[in-house]
C-alpha cells in the first residue's frame, strides 16, 4: 500500500476503524490519480513506476520546478541505463537521510539501493503527493544529470560528475 494512500488533512471520529482509515487514503489516491489519468497514458509509464518515481522525487525535491528537473534527470538516467544513486530510500531503508549517510551505508544491500541496483526500486519509499505524481509524468528535460540539495533545501545541478562534486 506504500504509495497508494494520500497524503492529506483527513478528519475522523475517534471510533474509526484502521481499515476505514487505510480505506479513506487509498480512495483519495484513487480520485487524485483520475485527475493525471491523461498525463500517465501519455507519458506511457505503468501507474506503478510513476508512483515509484514520484515517491522518490517527493522526498528529493521540494518545489514544483525542481521536481519536474529532478524527475527528469531520473528519468533519463534510466533510460540510458545509469544507476538512479539517489539517497532518498535510505531513510526508508536504515532511517538515514542524505546528510547522515556514510560511505559505507551506501553498500547496504538492499533492492532499495539505487547506488547498487539499475532502475525504480521495487516499490514506492513514502506516499507521494499531488505535486511529486504530477512532476513524475511531466518532466522538465535538461542537460543535467546531476543534482544536489544542500542544507538549506536549494538545488544545484551539473552536467557532468566533475561539475557535480565540485
Amino acid at each position: 500500500q506504500e504509495g497508494y494512500l494520500f497524503p492529506d488533512t483527513y478528519l475522523f471520529l475517534p471510533n474509526v476503524k484502521p481499515a476505514q482509515i487505510v480505506d479513506t487514503l487509498q480512495d483519495t489516491f484513487d480520485a487524485k490519480i483520475d485527475g493525471l489519468d491523461v498525463a500517465i497514458k501519455a507519458f506511457k509509464k505503468p501507474l506503478r513506476d510513476v508512483v515509484i518515481m514520484a515517491s522518490i522525487v517527493e522526498a528529493e525535491a521540494r518545489t514544483t520546478e525542481t521536481r519536474r528537473i529532478v524527475a527528469g534527470i531520473l528519468w533519463k538516467r534510466m533510460s540510458i541505463g545509469m544507476p538512479l544513486q539517489v539517497d532518498a530510500p535510505f531513510q526508508y531503508i536504515i532511517g538515514k537521510n542524505t546528510f547522515q549517510l556514510t560511505t559505507d551505508d551506501l553498500k547496504v544491500d538492499s533492492p532499495y539501493n539505487t547506488y547498487l541496483y539499475k532502475g525504480l526500486p521495487p516499490g514506492a519509499i513514502n506516499n507521494p503527493g499531488l505535486d511529486s505524481l504530477r512532476a513524475a509524468v511531466t518532466p522538465i528535460k535538461t542537460d543535467y544529470f546531476y543534482y544536489l540539495s544542500d542544507i538549506r533545501g536549494n538545488m544545484h545541478y551539473g552536467k557532468t560528475f566533475a561539475e557535480h562534486v565540485i
